[in-house]
């Protein structure tokens, strides 16, 4: 009896690890998800940078990112402020209601001008119609990736649970990498502390770059909203950690 109940104990870690180990590829965000996560709204977040070699040099920013709803579509239009009007950036991203996947997508910045791509079914293409794109003969035949541009809002709609695991297919527009599949898993929960001493619940949502650079983001359990997160990129260290309210910024 003994070794029948050791037996039956092993064969339930057997099936209990095989369905952690399991992952759960995304192409695109279920439109369930999107309906219950969607958060019309503006958010912002202190964005900190620092080399490990210059410890006393830090570069900081804030991100105010704002999400509308427009008939069949969806909007994120992104401002990245600095001390350094160099380093501005102005994004706009359109994406499909129900799939979460690309219409549109232009960046704005001094260094690169501007970049502007369409999203077809079966290729990316720089935008024709936009005067001085820079990428106006870029041209990729792929199915539609996932924004990573986006990541921050794609997290919020995901279904987060214990052991959790998502290999998603992103792809930064106009990037060198084409669309891959990368891993992000549910490493557990933590209690994040706040302002005023406000204490939010977590789930811990990690990428393992390679073997020396990651990232975790810590998204709320009760609102889904991205509260911080926390890179590791080698040289470097990078914060963001989402503000209590936003301000009006042009």
């Amino acid at each position: 009896m003994r070794n029948l109940t050791r037996l039956a104990l092993i064969v339930c870690l057997i099936f209990s690890a095989r369905a952690n180990a399991q992952v759960d590829t995304l192409r695109s965000i279920p439109e369930k998800w999107i309906t219950q996560s969607l958060r019309p709204e503006t958010t912002q977040y202190l964005v900190f940078f620092q080399n490990k070699k210059k410890p006393k040099q830090a570069g900081t920013f804030i991100w105010s990112r704002q999400l509308r709803v427009k008939n069949n579509t969806i909007e994120v239009e992104q401002k990245w402020y600095s001390s350094d009007s160099t380093g501005y950036r102005y994004v706009y991203s359109t994406v499909d209601r129900k799939t979460f996947l690309p219409i549109y997508h232009k960046t704005i910045m001094q260094r690169t001008g501007i970049e502007a791509f369409d999203f077809s079914d079966k290729k990316i293409k720089g935008s024709d119609s936009i005067a001085n794109n820079s990428k106006a003969t870029f041209e990729l035949a792929t199915a539609k990736p996932l924004n990573w541009e986006l990541d921050l809002e794609t997290f919020s709609l995901l279904d987060l649970k214990p052991g959790k695991r998502y290999a998603i297919n992103f792809y930064h527009p106009g990037g060198r990498t084409g669309p891959a599949f990368y891993e992000y898993k549910v490493t557990g929960d933590e209690k994040v502390r706040t302002y005023e001493d406000k204490v939010i619940d977590c789930w811990k949502l990690r990428i393992d770059y390679n073997e020396k650079s990651y990232a975790i983001f810590y998204i709320s359990k009760k609102s889904k909203e991205v509260i911080k997160m926390e890179e590791d990129f080698g040289v470097g260290v990078r914060y963001k950690v989402k503000l209590p309210s936003s301000i009006i910024v042009r």
